[in-house]
């Protein structure tokens, strides 16, 4: 599972890199239509991957923490609480679910900062791709996109299966 996870996060952090038709190595912070650096040097290359490493390790098990966060208190409560009117099963069952999904959309805020306010730092020795360059990127380094669009339509259905087990088993208890 944690390699499963580390090979994740090592593909997560390839697509923050690119190199141009000249070979050199261009570091994509956020998008390619904003801001883009050449990374010269080895040393800097591993302090940048080490930084999006963290991020980008830190959101992703925000996210996978995010749905049993939510569900799982949400089919206990319902199930075992016991509470007579309908309304404040429904109240409970969805207000510990929703505080937990704040915190975690808090916690994930404040590491989207974190990283925000890191890459200025980060890259002011670097020098700036300019917009030449940055319009050959997209031409030079089209990525496949079946395994994250696996990856969407993997948890669509999982959230779908969970909707309708939570619907039928509410269904089925009246």
């Amino acid at each position: 599972m944690i390699s499963l996870f580390s090979r994740m996060m090592d593909h997560a952090i390839e697509s923050h890199f690119t190199k141009d038709r000249s070979g050199r190595l261009v570091f994509i912070p956020f998008s390619r239509k904003r801001k883009c650096y050449f990374v010269d040097s080895k040393s800097d290359e591993e302090k940048i991957r080490a930084l999006v490493k963290m991020f980008r390790s830190a959101i992703t098990l925000i996210t996978f923490l995010t749905y049993p966060s939510v569900m799982v208190p949400a089919l206990i409560l319902d199930g075992y609480a016991g509470l007579s009117p309908r309304g404040h099963r429904l109240t409970i069952a969805l207000g510990i679910p929703l505080f937990f999904w704040l915190v975690l959309g808090a916690l994930a805020w404040m590491f989207w900062s974190l990283y925000k306010k890191a890459i200025p730092s980060l890259t002011s020795s670097l020098s700036e791709v300019g917009p030449d360059v940055t319009g050959q990127l997209s031409q030079i380094s089209q990525r496949p996109r079946r395994l994250p669009l696996l990856f969407v339509v993997a948890g669509l259905l999982l959230i779908c299966g969970a909707l309708f087990a939570f619907l039928a088993s509410y269904h089925f208890r009246r």
